[in-house]
Formats: structure tokens, C-alpha cells, sequence
């Protein structure tokens, strides 16, 4: 690691902590660490604490047989009986955020935690689908425990007046090779390979994206932690950039509001949205792996994580 950057040396690094919820986003946190340190760069530790849902039971039976591949996504814990809100996880959550419901992701052929639930929900892939649908007595049940976690933000290079802000999400939902450990490694290869940089950029490795109570915007909590410290150097800055699911297909830069809020979703999103950026590449193949244990890195390539990187240091270096 300290002559070379491979990104998917980190990639693996990171993706053999997941899920990286709770103890996994505190491992993945060790492994971030380790390579900043093996490295000679100096991080910060931005401490905060919040609650994060922990399925303890999960379970669905169809005419009384029990499927073995779903997974419990809610905030709420509770019975579902019956068939009549089943639904694609792909849909907002907020429309359906407080009714409890059986969900699957039509692009993806596994078990895709698309969305979470203010209410019992389960998700399931297409195999799972058909036996509910085929089905006539449907019975199921989550358990969720709220536990208080302690989370970290890592900060590296300029804290004080960075002209750059960059932002990558080290958790996850399942196994997270591009959402978004590939994010993860791109930052890393600017932090280790262009340390000059980081005279006028500040990286943040940002826990607690992918879940939190908070309610409806149940996401993007480590992004809010950091914003309320941080804010006075977020409207100083001449760039925020975000980087989110790359190495799929070809990074773009992303700046339409609406876009912003699901991958940004911060309380001063509307003041500062004309310095934010999200760069990412194909949201449709995405989907086809989203919050899955089949987003392992099988749709990623070290061509398309270039093309990223280059793209990430171009919008730095425009603005420096």
C-alpha cells in the first residue's frame, strides 16, 4: 500500500467487514486507520453517537413453510399477515415509509434492502416473490432491537479553510462493493497518491449514511453530524463533492436537486446546492445489486475506477 494503490485491494479490505453496520462499520473504521497510518497521514476523529436497528428475528411463512431468503428491514418490529402490500423497494420509501409491507427490488434477482420501514417489513428476492404470490395463508414477523452505537467521521487533510470538501460513506446495507466502498478507495488513492491536496481539501470518511432513526430521512445522519460542526467551513468552501456508487460504468458529475437530496441529504441542502456535486456512473446497473449481498464487485472495473479518479481530481483540482 505504500508504493502502489490498487483500489480493489481496499475494496476487499472494506467489503470483508460487511455488512458494515454496528461491529462492521467499527471494523471497516480499524481497516480505514491502518491504511491512513501505514501511509504517514494524520486523520481526525469525529465522535458521535446514535441508535441504529438490529434485526434479532426475521421470518415469512407461506401456507406454513417458512422461506429461507429474506431479510428484515425496519425500524419497527411487528407481524405481517397477508399479501396485500407487497411492494417494489425501488418506490420511495417515504410514500409507503409507515406501512407495513413485503417488498423486493424488480431489477435485482436477490435479497435487496432497497428501502427501511417506520413500520414491519420484510424483504425478499424474485424466488421468494412467486411462493407469496402463489401462496394463500402469508404469516411474518420482525424483531428489531434500537442499539445506541458509537460512530466515527475520519477527517483528513485541511479542517480549518479547505477549498475542496470531499465526502465518501465507508457503511453499508450487505456486502457494499460499490455502495460504496468503491467511493471509499477513490478518496483513499487522493488521500495516499496526490498529498498535496490536502494543503486545500479536506476528505471526510463519513459513518452512519446508510441508517439512522431519524425520521422521515432516515439516511445521511453522519453527513448531518458533520454538517452541524462543520457548516461555516461548508459555505466557505468553493466545492462540496460527493462520490457514491462508482467503477460500474462511466463516472459523471451529478448536480440536479433532486439527486442531491437522496445522496446529500443534508439540512442546508437548498443554500449550498450550487457548489454540491455527486459523482457517480450507472444507477441502473446499480440497481440490479443495490443493498444486496451481490454488490461484491462483480460489475466493477479497475478501467471505470480510473475514469472516476480522474474525474474526482479534475473537480479538485478546478477549484484549488
Amino acid at each position: 500500500m505504500k508504493n502502489t494503490f490498487n483500489y480493489f485491494y481496499c475494496i476487499n479490505k472494506i467489503i470483508n467487514c460487511s455488512p458494515r453496520q454496528l461491529e462492521g462499520e467499527k471494523r471497516t473504521k480499524d481497516v480505514l486507520k491502518e491504511i491512513l497510518e501505514a501511509n504517514g497521514l494524520l486523520y481526525f476523529d469525529q465522535k458521535f453517537s446514535l441508535n441504529i436497528p438490529r434485526i434479532n428475528k426475521a421470518y415469512l411463512k407461506v401456507d406454513g413453510v417458512q422461506l429461507e431468503d429474506i431479510q428484515g428491514c425496519s425500524f419497527v418490529g411487528g407481524k405481517i399477515i397477508g399479501k396485500e402490500n407487497i411492494l417494489s423497494s425501488l418506490i420511495p420509501s417515504a410514500h409507503f415509509i409507515d406501512k407495513e409491507n413485503i417488498n423486493f427490488n424488480p431489477m435485482c434477482e436477490g435479497v435487496s434492502v432497497g428501502n427501511h420501514y417506520f413500520a414491519p417489513a420484510i424483504a425478499l428476492g424474485h424466488d421468494g416473490l412467486q411462493k407469496v404470490l402463489n401462496g394463500k395463508k402469508i404469516q411474518g414477523e420482525v424483531k428489531v432491537e434500537k442499539i445506541k452505537h458509537s460512530a466515527v467521521n475520519i477527517l483528513v487533510g485541511n479542517r480549518k479553510n479547505p477549498k475542496v470538501i470531499c465526502f465518501a460513506h465507508y457503511d453499508s446495507i450487505n456486502m457494499g462493493a460499490i455502495d460504496n466502498a468503491s467511493g471509499v478507495a477513490l478518496i483513499l488513492k487522493i488521500a495516499i497518491k496526490e498529498k498535496i491536496l490536502l494543503e486545500d481539501v479536506l476528505l471526510v470518511f463519513s459513518a452512519a449514511e446508510e441508517l439512522s432513526f431519524d425520521y422521515p430521512v432516515y439516511w445521511g445522519q453522519g453527513f448531518r453530524v458533520f454538517e452541524k460542526q462543520y457548516l461555516k467551513i461548508m459555505q466557505k468552501a468553493k466545492k462540496i463533492i460527493v462520490v457514491d456508487c462508482v467503477g460500474n460504468g462511466k463516472a459523471v458529475c451529478i448536480s440536479e436537486e433532486k439527486f442531491l437530496r437522496l445522496g446529500f441529504p443534508i439540512l442546508n441542502i437548498m443554500t449550498l446546492s450550487k457548489k454540491i456535486i455527486l459523482i457517480s456512473a450507472d444507477y441502473t446497473k446499480l440497481m440490479t445489486v443495490y443493498h444486496s449481498n451481490l454488490d461484491d464487485g462483480r460489475t466493477m472495473t479497475e478501467k471505470h475506477m480510473d475514469s472516476a479518479y480522474k474525474l474526482l481530481k479534475q473537480q479538485m483540482l478546478m477549484n484549488i
